[in-house]
């Protein structure tokens, strides 16, 4: 076997087990959301694609190792690998929640609405907008910051449909996205209006879930890129966030053990107990893979080639004072229609605010974390480094 063609099979085989990681956690959580079997098996057949897939790159990896120095520098390409794989472990485990018939308690399913990234499921209506039209002739990330996670048609399931797939009536879409990029995908459809409220009873336990579940997201979603970037900055700044998890898994448990006092049957908790450990060990492999960053793993050269090469991006931006977002509300920049990115967090001082609202203003200094497509986030970093104006900005 020559090195050119390990190389090669490598870096498709880690490009591979990325997205299957990123695209298990999605539907590990549509599956609870909408109690879907079908949706549940669907992961577990991934978890099965990620299984061989680490078998074949422990292979590749042991096969392309010549030297000393060989060895030390695919340590981290195998310690990333098994993040990934126990990233998907744990989402086979959320599925398996929905497979065994364990009840999804109403808390969940409150939780995933109050999410960030918010999960909807849309039936297609004939003559829509969208009906016969290709993904990309819809350009819905650069447009309203939805992915199509999966789509449904008849009995057959299409997992991450490329570009050049088309829509059709009758096709029930598994979408991800901001609020009001998913309200407007479903005018699109000619879908009934999404009903997003989340009830008062157990409010708090929602909001910590919905909170820890968006971390828990944002830390794995940082910790690829800190490695893709050799950042040390967004290694610690997953650290950090950590940090805050840590305090929502305290508050989650405190409020667990308050709503078992008002439940006549305690076990019917028992799923809220089961997504929270399943969080937890996501963002313990978070933590696995920064920790190849932090204590200065030299990653092979194959490991980045195969971050670049995946479907989206995230990154971390400074406001600068020159900068046209400065000094205007979320909603006002509506970020996700004209660039295709848009803000997970933001950081001022030391504070975090998760889940920012359209009504946020954004300060020059503000740290933001932001996702999107590879385009939307690389025009973002330059609107935040005041080197070009917003698109379509009036004069």
């Amino acid at each position: 076997m020559s090195e050119e063609y390990e190389s090669r099979n490598v870096r498709e085989l880690l490009t591979e087990m990325k997205d299957v990681s990123d695209i298990t956690i999605d539907l590990a959580y549509a599956s609870l959301q909408f109690e879907n079997e079908e949706l549940a098996e669907q992961v577990i057949e991934l978890e099965e694609l990620m299984d061989e897939l680490m078998y074949q790159i422990r292979t590749l990896v042991s096969l392309s190792v010549r030297s000393v120095d060989d060895a030390e520098r695919t340590t981290g390409i195998l310690q990333v690998a098994d993040a990934a794989e126990e990233i998907s472990n744990a989402t086979g485990d959320l599925a398996d929640i929905v497979l065994r018939d364990i009840e999804v308690h109403p808390v969940i399913k409150s939780a995933l609405k109050k999410a960030n990234e918010k999960l909807s499921q849309v039936k297609v209506r004939k003559d829509s907008e969208i009906d016969g039209k290709a993904f990309h002739e819809l350009k819905l990330p650069s447009r309203l910051g939805v992915w199509v996670l999966a789509i449904q048609r008849g009995e057959k399931w299409k997992i991450a449909p490329t570009q050049e797939a088309k829509v059709k009536a009758g096709d029930l879409l598994i979408i991800r996205g901001p609020q009001e990029g998913i309200d407007t995908f479903c005018e699109m459809a000619s879908a009934p209006e999404r009903d997003w409220r989340i009830g008062k009873k157990y409010r708090r336990l929602k909001e910590t879930l919905a909170r820890m579940r968006d971390t828990g997201c944002l830390m794995v979603d940082m910790a690829y890129s800190s490695a893709l970037f050799k950042s040390v900055e967004v290694a610690e700044e997953v650290r950090e966030v950590e940090e805050q998890y840590d305090e929502l898994n305290y508050a989650v448990w405190r409020e667990v053990l308050k709503a078992a006092k008002r439940e006549k049957d305690v076990t019917k908790l028992n799923s809220a107990l089961q997504v929270v450990k399943c969080i937890e060990r996501l963002t313990d492999a978070a933590d696995s893979i920064v920790d190849v960053v932090l204590r200065g793993v030299e990653l092979h050269p194959v490991f980045e080639q195969a971050l670049e090469e995946a479907d989206e991006r995230i990154s971390r931006v400074k406001v600068s004072k020159k900068s046209p977002l400065a000094d205007r509300t979320l909603g006002k920049l509506d970020l996700w229609s004209r660039i295709g990115a848009y803000v997970l967090v933001i950081k001022r001082g030391k504070d975090y605010k998760f889940n920012p609202t359209k009504g946020v203003t954004v300060r020059a200094g503000d740290f933001l974390i932001i996702r999107g497509s590879t385009l939307g986030v690389e025009e973002l970093e330059r609107v935040a480094a005041g080197k070009t104006k917003l698109p379509l900005e009036e004069s």
